[in-house]
């Protein structure tokens, strides 16, 4: 037989238990969102980004275009953001009030079909990012991202 207070209870601590539904405003709950924005990336879960976004996310990428959620969900769901391969480095966290910075390097390798295979083909790019979180209703919120290709032949 179903039981609904035992379901409740469980339901309630699987959402404390992802990082960015947890009531902990911190540097670990920061981090724990970044790792799930990338998991979703990785994945290619629009779902999970969308309602991950907030309403007012933005992004300049590497195709040097500012983007909104709509699109971006739109790009993922399509597959126009698959990679072979991501690594992310954080390299340095702040959270100023409400609103946590994640910053650091990436490696990622495009896949053949999306829109940074189209622009640098399907190598390996070292990447620049910052990714910002706004802590509001207990959860950390995706809200703006900006990412650079960096070129590795600099002295």
């Amino acid at each position: 037989m179903f039981d609904t207070r035992r379901f409740a209870l469980a339901l309630v601590a699987f959402c404390f238990a992802i990082p960015c539904f947890s009531t902990d405003m911190s540097e670990s709950s920061l981090r724990a969102a970044d790792a799930e924005q990338m998991r979703i990336i990785v994945d290619g879960d629009a779902k999970a980004q969308a309602a991950f976004m907030h309403p007012n996310y933005i992004l300049t990428g590497p195709s040097n275009r500012v983007l909104r959620k709509a699109v971006v969900v739109d790009m993922l769901a399509k597959g126009r953001m698959a990679s072979d391969r991501f690594e992310r480095v954080i390299e340095g966290t702040a959270i100023t009030g409400n609103v946590g910075v994640v910053m650091g390097r990436e490696v990622v390798q495009p896949a053949t079909g999306s829109e940074l295979g189209e622009k640098f083909d399907t190598r390996p790019l070292n990447r620049r990012f910052i990714n910002v979180f706004i802590f509001e209703n207990d959860r950390w919120y995706f809200l703006a991202r900006q990412a650079s290709v960096v070129d590795t032949t600099c002295k």
